[in-house]
């Protein structure tokens, strides 16, 4: 069943996103009940979970979700072959991601003073930027038909675009919480002008 599936990388990755459980666990007496889990634009919590929920929840979904990433990079794999660094890198995106993001959830409820926005732009920018700089690396575009040479400039073109995105997600934690949302609108433009220029290099 799945032979396919790398079942170590996701054990390892998977206790990876539990970790943080023993973090909760020994500031449990000093959270609070209740948590902030979500906040708006501005940086002030909009929605509130359990302590129970943060501490052992969060990091349970996180695994679901690292499962289901591990499975897309493994079935990819199978049908193209493995691009390992690249694998490598976008598999300990979402443990790396539940460690921080917990670290930042547990600091806030202890009464940390921390501004979630510019934490939340310096985490997608991170992420932007490690993923543009290793897609011109992919001699391949997923479920196309596509020679080498064209796929590699197409992911190049969009490997440049993922950096210029994950820059301006790093200046915007030195302007007002507007340049975060204009940030966030540039995603569609982006999206939109990787596909159409996929779709032209591809049919040339």
């Amino acid at each position: 069943m799945m032979k396919f599936f790398k079942w170590r990388i996701f054990i390892i990755t998977g206790i990876v996103c539990l970790l943080p459980i023993l973090l909760g666990l020994s500031l449990w007496d000093k959270l609070p009940n209740t948590m902030a889990i979500h906040f708006n634009i501005y940086g002030s919590p909009d929605n509130f979970a359990s302590k129970e929920f943060v501490v052992f929840g969060l990091p349970m979904l996180m695994v679901v979700l690292q499962a289901f990433c591990c499975f897309i990079n493994d079935i990819n794999a199978y049908k193209h072959g493995d691009r390992k660094k690249f694998e490598l890198v976008t598999k300990w995106i979402v443990p790396s991601l539940t460690v921080v993001l917990q670290i930042i959830t547990l600091g806030y409820g202890l009464g940390w003073n921390l501004d979630i926005r510019k934490a939340v732009c310096f985490i997608v920018g991170a992420i932007l930027l490690v993923i543009g700089n290793y897609l011109p690396k992919f001699d391949h575009v997923k479920n196309y038909n596509i020679d080498t040479e064209k796929a590699r400039k197409i992911n190049r073109f969009i490997g440049y675009e993922t950096v210029v995105m994950g820059i301006l997600f790093f200046i915007s934690m030195f302007f007002p919480p507007t340049s975060s949302i204009i940030c966030l609108l540039l995603l569609i433009p982006y999206t939109v002008i990787g596909v159409i220029y996929g779709i032209m290099v591809g049919r040339k």
